[in-house]
């Protein structure tokens, strides 16, 4: 034997110096799971608790313990898994953890046959333990945590091997181990009982009595509970001599093969306290009550799914006491472990169920115990809570026959294979007024008085907490149990550090949220696994199916479905959409940052994610205008996508923006922060046409000034210049936001793609900066800027840039009152508006044509234009609806029908402020002071010259501002 853990940590003969620190715990966690896949963060927890350390550190401790294994004899290795952790292989003869299960295991077949083979291999089995727990010697209680179950087999073969010998009358075979055991274990009902027996028959009655009393005492001093009502029985039977009482509780062993049922001994009542903070969930608390009340022809079943932490089994001991009335012949919690690496095994559930009723003599197979317990509980009325399940097979065995009982299962997926179960809706996060009333109820039940002075403050930041808590009761009541912990921070420094590290801060004392909600994620497969991890690499609000595949570079339906099922994702709307809970992405991108040899592959799945992105985009704004119109790309090759990924973008390029609009934004925001500028700026300015046709004026601000940023930082001259020239377009610079493109930049921007010798780029920056020189009145300059636009336009094609060169430059003439070549030219636009077949370029064009025929007194013509204008965008189109309402407005002005006047301008002033459009929104308070004034209505005159002098200001329009303040004064 080389690897000794039952008891005192020893090494080969023991006199191996055994590592020290974090090794010797690193050492200890991996000989306690043999054969087993030990995770990183299970790892780190153990050895450095809530303190943050670099994953590296870990990864250098496991260093020094394979080279200590390697100077070790025997077949032993110690494995790494990249991005999960360690696993310690290790031969059965080799590790008496190992051996002792394998002789248990053993023991159990020898089980009901002649001889004592299966005493002989229980004493075997127990003799390997050196001392009370496994791991002695290492500091902490990682041996009493991580070797409960050991612990618990332990008992469990002494108590059957006592069985064995008290049926031969060999009493004294065992009683050196019991009083072993018992000195270990003095709460323990079922050794305490068999010790008492051994030493009664062994003649020594009075010690028997006082093992009862130290019983009785260790039980009122630790546990602060009275001692079984059966051991009560006992020691009264043994104190007044009642051999015939005392021989019925220490009998031979009943035949195992054919068990008949017993009643009951005990009525189990395992409810543990209701919970005491227990808050919301009120339709789902009525819906549960109600089905484990109504009466039917079968058991109840009620399954409750849901994320970790979400609050199930809180619920379900809630729920629980309020029906527990309906089951006065017992009510059991029964911990299940689906979520551990391997979920407790059926039959040793039904051991457990089986004993809390009071039976010892326990069937071998599951077969026979699940029979056993539906016999026992035949006639009875009991509710099972079946917490932690991990599937149907695991509980069906579970489930009574008897239509008076009722089993509440909770778990991480639903069941349905589980007969007769109805699942309730899975469980959702708390809104924010519950998460609120949560946290308060929590820290003021400990006691914590906040002083009057800091009140506002320690309000304001309660209200942050639970919001970075993201409605998980689990993160909610660890948050404020930190608040009221003494020493804890104030609500203000605990919202900080939640900011900062959410999961890390998110610890108190044996509470983790990190764990809780992490916990079974290490037995998804690999494809949804690393699905799962490669989504927490990417802050995008939601997720799409191209998203999914992107990552996996394969199709993710299946992962997709798996990660939905166990709830680590939420559906999100229609199309196959989901969404991270908060935290569940931050455990997602913890457990992918965690392996530093990894560090390739997330590299390549946020880029392959971007590109795949970046390939969309431009797809949907090729489809806008049926080309790559009015718009330069940067150098990043294109992902080949499936059709299925294409068409619904060309069906509706719009609808498409509109629905990965946030991802967009969160998109080009990580782009910069990872120094992926080329993808960024393109994605930026790949999205302006749809930002300036639905109004997202921050979204457009906001992606293009980050990535402009990113860009200077890097020295990436063509980015700077292309979002130089979008941010200057005339719908954003009127849009009154700060960081926008003036003359200058524009000639920068012109002066940078003249100099990369970029045409299409100089044509957009030209023109551009074509209409800032109009605004501020500089019309012989602007007029060279769109001629110079033009030509660079015709160069390479651009059938959109030329048409609005071509608009522009009329729009011009008008401004300079030649109304004839305006018309000439604006029909020479509306020509080419019509061969790109889009109406935006239509409407546009028939506005200014309409403001031509207008100025060359051809109302007609005009009103016809103006009412194109109305037919041709749509009604979604506020600015587009404006400039319609604005002309026919200022015909019925100079047709003195006032009332249609205010009407339709009246009608365009609100679209206009509504969109944010503070060019047209002071075009329009023009002729609303014009027709004002007519109707010598003066003082509204001056309120809309005002606003016009306002909106002009705010958009730059020098020559529009001097005639608006001209109009002023003239009021005076």
């Amino acid at each position: 034997m080389i690897f000794r853990v039952l008891g005192q940590l020893a090494v080969g003969d023991g006199r191996v110096a055994l590592p020290t620190g974090h090794q010797l715990t690193v050492l200890a966690v991996l000989l306690v799971n043999p054969n087993r896949r030990v995770s990183r963060a299970e790892l780190m927890r153990w050895a450095w608790g809530a303190a943050e350390v670099r994953p590296t550190q870990l990864d250098k401790q496991a260093s020094y313990v394979r080279s200590f294994l390697a100077g070790l004899p025997g077949k032993h290795s110690l494995v790494t898994y990249k991005g999960f952790g360690y696993e310690l292989r290790v031969a059965e003869s080799e590790h008496d953890m190992l051996t002792f299960e394998r002789l248990i295991r053993d023991a159990g077949r020898a089980a009901g046959e002649a001889g004592d083979l299966e005493a002989s291999l229980l004493r075997q089995a127990l003799r390997l333990w050196r001392g009370r727990h496994p791991l002695e010697g290492v500091p902490g209680a990682m041996g009493v945590t991580l070797g409960a179950e050991l612990i618990s087999r332990r008992k469990r073969a002494l108590v059957r091997l006592c069985d064995l010998e008290f049926a031969r009358g060999r009493h004294a075979e065992v009683l050196d181990d019991l009083r072993l055991m018992v000195g270990y274990h003095p709460t323990d009902k079922r050794l305490t009982e068999q010790l008492m027996l051994a030493l009664h028959h062994n003649g020594h009655t009075t010690e028997a009595l006082e093992v009862y009393d130290a019983h009785v005492e260790t039980l009122d001093r630790t546990v602060g509970t009275n001692p079984d009502p059966g051991l009560r029985d006992l020691y009264y039977a043994i104190a007044r001599g009642d051999d015939e009482a005392v021989a019925a509780r220490g009998g031979g062993v009943a035949p195992r093969r054919a068990p008949r049922p017993v009643d009951p001994l005990v009525t189990p009542r395992q409810l543990p306290p209701a919970p005491a903070n227990f808050v919301g969930r009120g339709e789902v608390v009525q819906e549960v009550q109600w089905l484990l009340s109504r009466t039917g022809s079968g058991p109840r079943v009620v399954v409750l799914t849901g994320p970790g932490g979400i609050g199930k089994t809180a619920l379900a001991v809630h729920v629980a006491h309020r029906v527990r009335d309906n089951y006065p012949d017992g009510q059991l919690v029964v911990e299940l472990g689906g979520t551990r690496a391997e979920a407790v095994p059926t039959a040793e559930v039904l051991a457990q169920v089986l004993r809390a009723f009071g039976l010892t003599r326990i069937p071998e197979s599951r077969e026979e115990r699940a029979a056993l317990l539906r016999s026992v509980l035949s006639d009875k009325r009991a509710l099972l809570i079946l917490d932690d399940a991990h599937d149907e097979a695991q509980v069906q065995d579970l489930i009574p026959g008897s239509p008076g009982c009722a089993v509440l299962v909770t778990a991480r997926q639903r069941q349905p294979m589980l007969a007769g179960a109805h699942h309730v809706p899975a469980l959702l996060p708390l809104d924010r007024e519950e998460s609120l009333d949560l946290y308060q109820r929590v820290v003021r039940d400990a006691g914590v008085r906040t002083p009057a002075a800091r009140g506002g403050a320690e309000r304001l930041a309660a209200a942050r907490i639970v919001e970075l808590c993201a409605g998980l009761p689990l993160a909610v009541w660890v948050a404020a149990a930190l608040r009221a912990e003494d020493g804890g921070p104030s609500a203000p420094e605990l919202a900080a550090r939640l900011a900062d590290q959410p999961l890390a801060s998110l610890v108190f004392r044996d509470r983790s949220v990190a764990r809780t909600i992490g916990a079974g994620i290490d037995r998804l497969d690999g494809s949804a696994r690393t699905l799962f991890l490669g989504l927490g690499l990417l802050p995008l609000p939601d997720i799409a199916p191209w998203t999914a595949a992107a990552v996996l570079d394969a199709d993710p339906y299946e992962p997709l479905r798996r990660l939905a099922a166990r709830y680590l994702l939420h559906p999100a709307g229609e199309g196959g959409r989901y969404r991270f809970h908060d935290l569940h992405r931050e455990l997602a991108g913890l457990y992918a940052r965690d392996d530093s040899a990894a560090a390739s592959w997330r590299n390549a799945v946020v880029e392959r994610v971007y590109r795949t992105l970046l390939t969309l985009v431009r797809h949907a704004h090729h489809a806008i205008y049926g080309g790559d119109y009015e718009v330069v790309h940067g150098t990043t090759p294109l992902v080949d996508l499936p059709s299925r990924h294409l068409e619904p973008i060309t069906r509706s390029p719009m609808t498409w923006y509109e629905t990965e609009r946030l991802n967009i934004r969160a998109a080009v925001k990580h782009c910069c922060e990872l120094g992926l500028t080329e993808i960024a700026w393109d994605l930026a300015v790949s999205s302006h046409e749809f930002y300036n046709r639905r109004g997202y004026l921050d979204d457009w601000a906001a992606t293009h000034q980050v990535a402009l940023a990113a860009c200077r930082d890097a020295g990436n001259v063509r980015g700077e210049a292309a979002l130089l020239a979008v941010l200057g377009q005339p719908a954003l610079v009127t849009g009154r936001r700060p960081g926008v493109s003036g003359i200058d930049d524009l000639h920068r921007a012109a002066r940078l793609f003249r100099q990369a010798d970029d045409v299409h780029g100089e044509a957009i920056a030209q023109r551009t900066l074509g209409n800032a020189l109009r605004h501020a009145g500089r019309f012989d300059e602007a007029l060279d800027a769109f001629q110079v636009a033009l030509k660079g336009y015709t160069a390479v094609g651009d059938a959109v840039g030329r048409w609005q060169a071509l608009r522009y430059i009329g729009q011009l003439h008008l401004d300079l009152g030649r109304a004839d070549r305006a018309v000439s030219l604006l029909r020479e636009a509306e020509a080419a508006a019509r061969g790109i077949g889009r109406p935006l370029p239509q409407a546009q064009t028939a506005y200014w044509l309409g403001r031509a025929h207008l100025e060359t007194a051809d109302p007609a013509a005009a009103k016809d234009n103006f009412r194109s204008v109305l037919a041709l965008v749509d009604d979604a189109d506020e600015v587009g609806m404006a400039w319609g309402h604005f002309g026919l407005g200022d015909i019925a002005l100079a047709a003195g029908r006032h009332a249609d006047a205010d009407q339709h301008l009246g009608l365009a002033a609100q679209l206009a402020g509504h969109a944010g459009d503070a060019l047209l929104e002071g075009r329009v308070a023009l002729s609303q002071a014009a027709l004002f004034r007519a109707a010598r209505r003066i003082p509204d005159a001056r309120s809309r010259l005002d606003r016009a002098i306002f909106c002009f200001t705010a958009a730059t329009a020098t020559h529009l501002r001097e005639r608006a303040e001209a109009e002023r004064k003239s009021l005076l």
